[in-house]
């Protein structure tokens, strides 16, 4: 809720005398335009007494709104800065200071960005230029005294300036770290108790009779799907620490892996009616982990099939350029709300809870995608298809990969 709050300080502080100024103009046009010609010169000059004293009435606001929006700029909790066209400091608040040791005894104002020492910080502000648009960067900050984990919100102004947030995020991690080591801690201790419930239930069902059967198969798919969920938490808990191992080898083809991800998942597809329409190359070769790989693209499909609805295709699309392999997963669903599209690849993610429930998902499937797709030193990107409004998935994966991660 802070970033709306400052930005239209920040934006109220240099615009607010141009404000001014322009009122002032327009003022004065409308003077001329509608005073009569036959205006003697004491009516003449009492209404231009009234129109001056209004014009200096609205000033004093400005003025007071513009002290004030400094004011609050000044003891925001997070930081702010705002540089001219030549990336020189106008203006900075408390905790930019804090956050960037920007100490009493340096000259600060007119001091020049890159004499921050944030590479970061640098390429924020570049790409906030160059786009005339607002960009958001987490990095780790680096001073002599201290690493800070941030969040930087670069703004580009219309005078070619650019106002700068940065707000620590460390509280926030330490948070999340503990309810992952949490859900983790959870997942596990579940496991056993319900490995022991599916022993007993399986060890029941032939022992009973057809009425008694329903329930107990019933019973059975349930720990199947907590199962699920389980294997699930644990394994993206893995992935969050860095303590998954994988396993890399030359010669992994994507599209035998499609076809295959496609085979598993055929007997569903049927009995939705749903067909997947291909598009690519006969071989696309990259070096990974084909197991990983194998479960991200089940996960991409699964979703592609459950989210489409009956008698519509789904399309699959793979091309390979540049040492790059790029693939497009497209579907005919309702797709992604667009005020969610930073937070599809969270955990426990749902769109649509109501729905997720009756697709059965765990809301993991796209966070593990992610965690997987990255170790493969790759990146995916979830939007909306112009064409079809449902999701449209887009991952890149390198042909081959540091050969660090070789091993």
């Amino acid at each position: 809720m802070l970033y709306p709050l400052m930005a239209g300080c920040a934006v109220g502080v240099l615009v607010s005398s141009l404000v001014w100024m322009q009122r002032e103009r327009r003022l004065r046009s409308e003077i001329e335009h509608e005073l009569p010609a036959g205006d003697n010169n004491l009516t003449l000059g009492l209404r231009l007494q009234q129109v001056l004293a209004d014009s200096e009435a609205s000033r004093y606001k400005s003025e007071q709104r513009l002290q004030e929006c400094k004011t609050i700029l000044r003891a925001a909790p997070i930081g702010y800065l705002l540089l001219d066209r030549d990336n020189q400091l106008v203006e900075y608040n408390a905790s930019a200071a804090a956050f960037l040791d920007i100490r009493d005894c340096w000259s600060a104002q007119g001091m020049l960005l890159g004499h921050m020492h944030s590479e970061e910080l640098d390429e924020l502000v570049l790409k906030a230029r160059q786009t005339h648009a607002t960009h958001k960067h987490q990095w780790t900050l680096s001073t002599e005294t201290r690493e800070i984990a941030v969040t930087g919100t670069a703004v580009c102004l219309h005078s070619e300036q650019v106002c700068v947030f940065i707000e620590d995020r460390s509280e926030v991690d330490r948070l999340l770290q503990q309810r992952d080591r949490w859900v983790g801690d959870v997942a596990h201790e579940l496991k056993t108790p319900l490995t022991s419930i599916r022993l007993v239930a399986e060890l029941v069902l032939p022992r009973i009779d057809q009425a008694q059967r329903s329930w107990v198969e019933r019973l059975l798919r349930e720990v199947h799907r907590l199962e699920m969920l389980i294997q699930d938490l644990l394994d993206l808990s893995q992935w969050e620490a860095g303590s998954e191992e994988l396993f890399y080898e030359p010669g992994v083809d994507l599209v035998r892996l499609i076809k295959e991800t496609w085979s598993s998942l055929e007997p569903l597809a049927a009995r939705r009616d749903t067909l997947m329409e291909w598009q690519g190359p006969s071989t696309a070769v990259v070096w990974g982990d084909e197991s990983r790989l194998y479960r991200a693209l089940l996960n991409l499909l699964d979703n592609a099939i459950k989210y489409n609805p009956p008698h519509e295709p789904f399309y699959i699309r793979l091309g390979v350029e540049d040492e790059w392999v790029h693939l497009e997963i497209i579907d005919h669903g309702p797709g992604f709300p667009p005020k969610d599209l930073e937070r599809v690849f969270e955990r426990f993610y749902r769109a649509d809870p109501a729905r997720a429930r009756q697709t059965g998902g765990t809301g993991l499937g796209l966070a593990i995608v992610r965690q997987i797709i990255e170790a493969h030193h790759g990146t995916i990107l979830a939007r909306n298809h112009p064409e079809t409004g449902g999701a449209w998935l887009s991952i890149d994966l390198p042909v081959n990969i540091p050969p660090e991660q070789k091993g």
